[in-house]
């Protein structure tokens, strides 16, 4: 019974180590127009509903009602080598090539009800994380399955005030679930915290100013959403089954965002984005099991910045083509910190994309390939059971495509 009871609480150990990176894993991809030009200036470009996720007082650059719908689609590939070592001196070390691919859809829609004030309601996908490794990778005990998803359910509404300013707020339904499976040293079983799950509230306010008509600018505000994960944790050891509740509180980060524009003539617009996210709130996870505290974990993350600039030009009436370029730092800024379910670095966007419209529709295609630094990963896993340290370096990168249909009326 008592080595039972280490076996739990190693296996939960390894999660207080993991799941809440997951979370940390932010996503822009819920705008295929906005794809093409590396997000740069989203949210009041008035070219596409997706304003209310990004700056909801931007709904009123569109100037019609309508509803679109699209898919991205995201392709990571990374070659890692490296090794693990437990406290006996046990070594393994290898090499693999984990690959996930996974597709973000998205849906908008927006109704203008007079000249100053528009409704508009989202369901996209703001955070999320998935890493599949084989089973018997060197680094399993570190992690082999990962995925949480955060679904957003947005209604919002923007006013203008005056010609040149306008406010929007919009309230987020977030949505939060997650799987995470490891295995634990020496053979010795499998872990698997399952259904984890929670539904909370936050919201977003924006303003946006144009002082002429060729210029706009723009600045949001989303608030922090605090999950309290309620799931299952299952464990296997030489046939032995177990199966307890775990709870972990993770918090999906505030963010501040200014944007700008600039029509050049009728032909260009240039435009550009200035996000800061709020990380270094994700300092410490404690995972909890029945009411009573197993781990606290020191992640120690820190607040990251994304800059992106984008150009459309305007070939013909029906056809538009755009490109952009951004650039995204990282909130784990030290190796020790680096684990094998996110091993995140910073990033160049490159992007371009396409717009085709005909009548009351609008197709859009947008692609970006993402050059990740390479990075090293030197974490330990459950310092107070069963330690395993891990140095693997990983070699990676992304590409997104996605497709998006628009229907104004």
């Amino acid at each position: 019974m008592k080595k039972l009871k280490k076996y739990i609480y190693l296996c939960l150990g390894l999660l207080a180590t993991t799941q809440a990176n997951a979370a940390g894993y932010q996503l822009q991809e819920y705008s295929v127009t906005g794809l093409g030009r590396a997000f740069a200036g989203q949210g009041i470009m008035g070219d596409d509903f997706s304003a209310l996720a990004y700056n909801p007082a931007g709904m009123n650059f569109v100037n019609q009602s309508g509803f679109q719908l699209g898919a991205t689609s995201v392709d990571i590939r990374s070659k890692v080598r490296g090794e693990s070592t437990d406290k006996t001196g046990y070594r393994r070390e290898g090499k693999t090539s984990p690959r996930i691919f996974r597709v973000l859809p998205s849906f908008f829609g927006q109704y203008k009800l007079n000249d100053k004030t528009t409704f508009g309601m989202g369901v996209y996908t703001p955070f999320g994380l998935a890493t599949d490794y084989e089973n018997d990778w060197f680094g399993n005990v570190h992690g082999k399955y990962s995925s949480i998803s955060v679904v957003n359910f947005t209604p919002a509404v923007s006013y203008k005030l005056a010609d040149s300013l306008s406010v929007g707020l919009g309230v987020n339904v977030q949505y939060a679930s997650a799987r995470l499976t490891s295995s634990l040293p020496a053979g010795m079983g499998d872990v698997d915290l399952h259904d984890a799950k929670d539904t909370a509230i936050g919201y977003t306010v924006g303003l946006t100013y144009q002082p002429v008509k060729s210029t706009r600018f723009g600045l949001a505000y989303r608030s922090k959403v605090s999950h309290n994960l309620k799931g299952k944790n299952s464990m296997t050891r030489s046939g032995m089954y177990g199966e307890y509740d775990v709870s972990a509180k993770i918090t999906t980060p505030e963010t501040i965002t200014f944007t700008a524009a600039h029509d050049l003539n009728k032909k260009w617009t240039l435009s550009g984005t200035a996000r800061w996210t709020r990380w270094n709130r994700f300092d410490r996870l404690t995972v909890m099991q029945e009411g009573a505290k197993l781990n606290s974990t020191n992640e120690d993350w820190q607040n990251t910045w994304f800059f992106a600039m984008g150009a459309d030009y305007k070939y013909c009436k029906n056809l538009t083509f755009r490109f952009g370029a951004g650039w995204d730092t990282t909130a784990i800024r030290a190796q020790e910190r680096r684990t094998a379910r996110i091993p995140d670095e910073r990033r160049i966007w490159t992007s371009l994309g396409a717009t085709y419209m005909k009548n009351n529709w609008q197709l859009d295609v947008g692609y970006s390939h993402l050059f990740i630094r390479s990075n090293h990963a030197r974490g330990t896993a459950d310092p107070t059971a069963y330690p395993t340290k891990y140095n693997a370096k990983y070699n990676s990168a992304s590409d997104l495509l996605g497709v998006q249909l628009q229907y104004k009326f």
